[in-house]
């Protein structure tokens, strides 16, 4: 377990390290037999890329890494896990069955996505995810592009024949969010029937600019119970300040993740209402890590020196994100608050005048 552990911290890490360019692509419908003409330059030499002119069957269990047979709660979660198959040579589609994302994906399950399981039914499909791009490549032109199959299918499954009509949180994490962010933009947003009933997005560890939301139209979250928003983050230290960071992109937003803040004030350590220790499972109370927003980076930014071990130290990985980076602690840092926060926003929107049809 302990292997694997390391094996999904490092691969959430490094999936950020890819361009964080933002070039805009519309999805892509199911390949065919001209599918390969169609296929972007940047993808071609990807092994296993033809793999999607297959669609897969999201009405079998076997492609949910869960999927409750009964809907004990009145929300929803529809989560898309993070990159779990790390660097692949040659870069390569992994399917469905591959043990390494399986195993991946089913451990993400069990440290990220359980903030959401005392609120939610949790639904987790499994995707055919990218392994690790070559460094330079256009990573949100590929997520896009990937997007527009297993992501958007499982999506479109989901609301149309297991959520029947419940309120739903869509989240992520890394490549997670890369792919939820695509799917706001280009199914979610051509749905606002879908959409009204999405209490909130939680696309973690992955910048969300205002040039997305200018786009899209959608909203980011003010404070700690708007509904129908984006929640978002990227973690840092106060090392990074000058240094290169991968998980931001120009004119990127947070919301600090303990106050629930979007300016620079200050939430302290004893605010924190638990960190999770992905490594060990524990859960630390009060939580490890203070918060404040640079609202120029757009990053949360921990200065507590019990944080610090929990950087980002591969030597490889240090000029892509600085010398103070803590995204695989997204959500770890600030797992009771989330949870917390969770629970809250769907109060309001039950509560709320303007989700009384919800």
């Amino acid at each position: 377990m302990k292997r694997q552990n390391s094996l999904v911290l490092l691969a959430s890490v490094m999936l950020a390290a890819m361009s964080l360019a933002s070039c805009k692509s519309s999805n892509k419908p199911a390949a065919d037999a001209s599918a390969q003409d169609s296929i972007p330059e940047v993808l071609k030499d990807v092994a296993g890329i033809e793999k999607f002119q297959t669609k897969l069957d999201y009405s079998k269990a076997e492609n949910w890494v869960e999927r409750p047979t009964e809907a004990t709660k009145p929300v929803d979660v529809f989560f898309i896990y993070p990159t779990v198959t790390g660097f692949r040579d040659p870069v390569q589609i992994c399917e469905v069955t591959d043990s390494e994302m399986v195993a991946g994906a089913k451990f993400v399950r069990q440290v990220q996505t359980s903030v959401f399981e005392e609120s939610c039914n949790i639904y987790m499909p499994y995707y055919r995810q990218i392994s690790m791009p070559k460094p330079g490549t256009d990573y949100r032109f590929v997520t896009n592009y990937l997007s527009g199959f297993d992501a958007t299918d499982a999506l479109d499954y989901f609301l149309t024949h297991l959520n029947q009509g419940r309120p739903f949180i869509l989240a992520g994490h890394s490549q997670g969010s890369s792919t939820l962010l695509n799917l706001l933009e280009n199914y979610m947003t051509k749905h606002p029937e879908y959409l009204s009933r999405m209490v909130a997005a939680y696309p973690i560890g992955f910048a969300v600019t205002k040039d997305f939301l200018e786009r899209t139209g959608l909203k980011f979250a003010e404070g700690a119970t708007d509904t129908g928003v984006i929640v978002s983050w990227n973690t840092e230290g106060v090392a990074n300040k000058d240094a290169k960071n991968a998980t931001l992109a120009p004119n990127g937003l947070s919301i600090n993740p303990i106050n629930w803040k979007r300016d620079d004030t200050y939430a302290p350590a004893k605010d924190n209402l638990g960190s999770l220790d992905e490594m060990t499972g524990k859960i630390t109370v009060p939580g490890i890590a203070d918060a404040r927003v640079d609202t120029i980076r757009g990053s949360v930014v921990v200065t507590t020196a019990e944080a610090k071990p929990f950087a980002i130290s591969e030597k490889e990985a240090i000029p892509l994100f600085g010398p103070e980076c803590y995204h695989r602690n997204d959500y770890g840092f600030f797992f009771n608050n989330l949870k917390q926060n969770i629970a809250d926003r769907i109060k309001a929107a039950f509560e709320s005048d303007d989700k009384t049809k919800l």
